[in-house]
């Protein structure tokens, strides 16, 4: 029941200082939610306890032409004032707390270092028997303090469980005995969890230490640095460097907002590249909260950092997710101009230039930003959230065929956005962008495919479209979730009782499916995992992956026996039907194979482009290699001597396998077709093809009678060769569907997803 009477003003001011007594917290938070005079009060006391006591504008004048000397009195109060509207649970992952907002009347960033606060005591730590590292954390090594925030202080730190580096969030001391803090950074913990996108940071665990009094959450570790770190160079980016990231951010907002949450602190600092794949992690979601949790946000108070904040937050109002686009908006000015959307010589100055002025459009201060690109910003930077763009999902889609049209958009590249999304129109607030052909295919693939779409209609022997609808079955399926990532490869061990997984964040882990248990997990490789596969006799498993590393594993233990260094990043590995030997391609062209008990380098061989498959022939006589040359290459086994080339491939090729025997092979890539092989000729014998998308994965069942075939549109589908009919779709993947293993002992597949999830597929119903 929330209380009848109004706080005091002394209740108020106690509230926003974090004095306030747990239990009059808990009953003032209550009639907030519902007394809007109060909450208009509670805006008014903190706004005065901040002005009042700092006085920003007299500290630093209106006609300030540059930024002050990094010894004035203006940081120390910009500092303070700063963490007055946002609230203490606002966390930074800055390496050094400083701050570096652009408050200077011509829009550049300066960077003076200000101490925000003393060295914090850290007596939650226990004392590590490893000298390397300065503490100890439950089973966590603490190896250095990455950065602190307004709740929590980030440490790198090695999961000893788990083999892997963690990042790790530690609720500050101070909070540790304020039930609302812990509240609050629990939920924090609770709503980065449920968000699996390869564009978000991760989130292990929410635990507790000490009998429960140190909260903390374990997260993925990001190898990169921060786009504020990237922007600090007062330069715009390469516009279509601005778009591709601009998009991956916004297909993260999307994951986010998919589940509720609204981040509420989008900024450049909160937005990391990872250095091994360029790829975007949003991060830090310290002010996320599910959308109908109203209880700790209807209270009138500022969140969010002001350069990038949207007008309803400025004034104190509730924010959703177009709030969010706002600020992605003020992140995409950054990127295209080099200059703040709303720089100004003071908060306040910045907080009035969000509430009354619009910017210069980005394509009249730098003439390289295409006009698509500069109404979208403008759009995104409405002062009214209705005008704005409709979602985060469209505005990925919108730049994605914005990113296409600087050349064709990879899948790797492409944003994934749930496919439980309903079609939106393409019309969304102010902004309307994409063309009419766009509107009747899938919005990437009508991109990067229309050219092989026109020429495939006029192939004689293609499967009919209409036949490619499968009946409709549901098929008993085990879904395996909570990996931390996108799981790029699976396979299922000899018994076929469990798999093991490759995963984008580094780490391997084996299942047991009917558990639906992890049994082990640990660190194989430095970024991604591209791929992982059991030797055909022998407990052994090999992995390659993102740091040019292939690897050689016992599957019991784990321990490492072999490795190899291929120098570039190694998308596929096969090993050849003997057991004997072991094949990679790698990302800069070059073939290796080697011999998997001496070490031994046999063979290698450079062709054009980078290579995304590679396979051995039932025989082991030959190695099929296929990548970004659009050209499917047959070599010998034993010398890498050519001996075919295949054309017909419009796109990157993503994947090339033969069938168990005789002579066939086929491949799959951009654009629908799959494409099926006579290796004795070099000729193509067959089509089929899927509804929409591209196609990334393909197995050989039984002889070669059946093929399965992982898509992007999150859908496998099982073929029947002889008849050209398909017999199955599988659907439940969110989204792109990246690989695919077949049960060695019962009529089972498994398939790997970009959504974090494997599911397992249980296909004894089918007729033989």
């Amino acid at each position: 029941m929330s209380t009848a009477k109004c706080p005091s003003q002394s209740e108020l001011q106690a509230l926003v200082s974090g004095t306030l007594s747990d239990r009059d917290t808990a009953d003032t938070i209550e009639h907030l939610e519902e007394c809007q005079n109060c909450q208009k009060e509670i805006e008014r006391v903190a706004m005065k306890g901040s002005l009042a006591r700092y006085a920003i504008e007299e500290v630093v004048g209106q006609g300030v032409s540059g930024p002050p000397p990094n010894d004035s009195a203006y940081w120390k109060a910009v500092t303070n004032v700063s963490m007055e509207f946002m609230p203490t649970d606002t966390p930074s992952i800055d390496p050094a707390e400083t701050l570096s907002p652009d408050v200077s009347n011509t829009g550049s960033r300066v960077s003076p270092t200000v101490e925000t606060s003393s060295p914090v005591a850290m007596p939650f730590l226990a004392k590590s028997d490893d000298p390397a590292y300065i503490g100890r954390l439950h089973h966590f090594e603490i190896s250095r303090v990455l950065g602190r925030g307004g709740m929590g202080i980030v440490f790198e730190a090695f999961d000893t469980h788990l083999q892997r580096t963690v990042a790790i969030k530690v609720l500050n001391p101070e909070y540790a005995k304020n039930d609302v803090a812990r509240q609050r950074f629990c939920r924090e913990g609770r709503a980065a969890a449920a968000i699996s996108h390869e564009n978000v940071v991760a989130m292990h665990q929410v635990a507790r230490e000490d009998e429960g009094k140190v909260a903390f959450l374990v997260m993925q570790f990001i190898d990169g640095e921060t786009l504020e770190t990237i922007l600090s160079h007062d330069e715009p980016l390469p516009t279509e460097v601005a778009a591709k990231y601009s998009m991956q951010i916004a297909a993260g907002l999307a994951a986010a907002h998919e589940r509720d949450m609204v981040h509420r602190d989008i900024k450049p600092a909160n937005i990391l590249i990872e250095k091994s794949t360029d790829r975007v992690k949003l991060t830090d979601f310290g002010l996320a909260r599910a959308t109908d949790d109203v209880k700790l946000t209807k209270t009138g108070m500022v969140t969010g950092t002001p350069l990038y904040m949207s007008p309803e937050q400025a004034t104190g109002a509730t924010a959703n997710e177009r709030s969010d686009l706002f600020s992605l908006g003020a992140v995409m000015y950054e990127l295209l101009t080099g200059k703040s959307a709303f720089g100004a010589p003071s908060i306040v100055g910045v907080m009035k230039r969000i509430m009354d002025e619009s910017p210069t459009a980005p394509a009249k201060l730098n003439p390289k930003v295409p006009a698509s690109l500069s109404e979208l910003t403008m759009a995104l930077l409405e002062k009214t959230p209705s005008r704005r763009p409709e979602s985060a999902e469209f505005v990925a889609e919108t730049l994605a065929e914005i990113v296409a049209g600087y050349g064709p958009i990879s899948p790797l590249e492409a944003p994934s956005i749930g496919n439980k999304s309903t079609s939106k129109r393409r019309l969304s607030g102010t902004h309307r962008l994409v063309s009419q052909s766009t509107l009747v295919t899938s919005w990437v693939v009508g991109m990067v495919g229309i050219a092989s779409l026109l020429l495939a209609g006029s192939v004689w022997f293609l499967l009919p479209s209409q036949e490619s609808v499968a009946p409709s079955r549901d098929f008993p399926v085990t879904v395996l979730e909570g990996n931390p990532g996108t799981v790029w490869a699976v396979d299922f061990d000899p018994t076929g009782n469990r798999v093991v997984t490759a995963i984008e964040d580094g780490s391997v882990r084996l299942w047991d499916v009917d558990r639906k248990t992890v049994l082990r997990s640990f660190d194989a490789h430095r970024g991604i995992v591209w791929m992982i596969q059991y030797h055909p006799t022998k407990p052994i498993v090999a992995t390659s992956g993102n740091d040019g590393m292939v690897k050689i594993w016992d599957s019991e233990t784990l321990e490492m026996l072999q490795e190899w260094d291929a120098g570039s990043p190694v998308r596929k590995v096969a090993f050849s039907p003997d057991g004997d030997r072991i094949v990679a391609g790698d990302q800069d062209g070059v073939i290796h194979t080697w011999h998997i008990g001496t070490g031994e380098t046999l063979a290698t061989v450079i062709q054009t482009g980078a290579i995304n498959g590679v396979d051995w022939s039932p025989d082991g006589k030959l190695i099929a290699s296929v990548g970004t040359d659009k050209q499917v290459r047959i070599w010998d086994a034993e010398t890498l001597e050519p001996r075919q080339t295949m054309s017909g491939h419009e796109g990157t090729i993503y994947n090339v396998t033969f069938a168990p025997t005789g002579n066939q092979m086929a491949t799959v890539g951009w654009g629908k077709t799959v494409r099926f092989w006579d290796t004795n000729t070099g000729l193509e014998t067959m089509q089929v093809e899927s509804e929409t998308g591209d196609n990334w994965s393909i197995a050989f069942c039984g002889d070669g009678e059946h093929a399965v075939v992982a898509s992007q549109d999150g859908v496998c589908r099982i073929w029947n060769l002889e008849t050209k009919e398909l017999v199955a779709s599988l659907t439940g993947h969110e989204s792109a569907v990246h690989n695919v293993s077949l049960d060695p002992v019962q009529r089972r597949i498994a398939t790997s997803g970009r959504d974090g999830t494997v599911r397992v597929w249980d296909l004894s119903e089918l007729e033989e």
